[in-house]
């Protein structure tokens, strides 16, 4: 149960979304390229940032962890066919006690997004991404300890191939599969790996990133 769930009387609002959207189900599509795993296919960890350029002698405290969400996938384009590009988006629960329509010592549900596409992708059956969230972000959003996160906050990560929705998948299951459209969306706040210093950390791990289009 998300701790969202306390502080909601959604009942109006779910019909209400459950119309808004092209799919009747968040479930994976017929023959999708891009699957993800049965479980274990969200992994959200708190982590130190990279030492590169460190100034103060090291030694950080949990306030300087970011917040680094791992999601497994399989890519099942036939054998030696590349998949040309995938983008995935991705919603993580928080708060905003700061809003000042937020009731007191609840705040605003919100959701942080934000997307990666990954390019060039071979079939496989673990193939792995990540997007990161900085410590000033879940200072203000996400104040809670690292195992009360992973107990009440929820993950909802989606495949799109072509502009299409391929599959999806949330860290904690609930009976709405829509349950972040109804919080208030933050974008700019998730990061891709090539937006942060992990840039330099598991550069073979994970696929390569798809970078903006050169102007002339």
């Amino acid at each position: 149960m998300s701790f969202r769930l306390t502080m909601l009387k959604r009942c109006h609002l779910i019909t209400l979304f459950l119309g808004l959207t092209g799919y009747s189900l968040f479930a994976q599509v017929v023959n999708s390229p891009v699957k993800f795993a049965d479980s274990g296919a969200i992994t959200p960890t708190f982590v130190e940032p990279p030492s590169v350029g460190e100034t103060n002698g090291g030694g950080g405290s949990s306030d300087d962890q970011w917040l680094k969400v791992e999601f497994r996938f399989s890519v099942t384009k036939d054998a030696g066919a590349f998949l040309d590009a995938v983008e995935f988006k991705i919603w993580i629960e928080g708060r905003d006690m700061l809003d000042p329509q937020g009731k007191p010592n609840e705040g605003v549900p919100v959701a942080l997004t934000g997307s990666v596409t990954y390019v060039n992708l071979a079939q496989n059956n673990n193939v792995y991404g990540v997007f990161y969230v900085p410590p000033s972000t879940l200072k203000r959003y996400c104040k809670l300890s690292p195992s009360d996160f992973e107990r009440l906050f929820n993950i909802h990560i989606e495949a799109n191939v072509d502009g299409k929705y391929a599959d999806s998948i949330d860290e904690n299951k609930e009976k709405d599969p829509k349950w972040y459209q109804p919080l208030k969306a933050m974008a700019g706040f998730v990061y891709r790996q090539n937006q942060c210093a992990f840039i330099v950390t598991d550069p073979n791990h994970y696929p390569a990133i798809k970078l903006p289009a050169e102007s002339n």
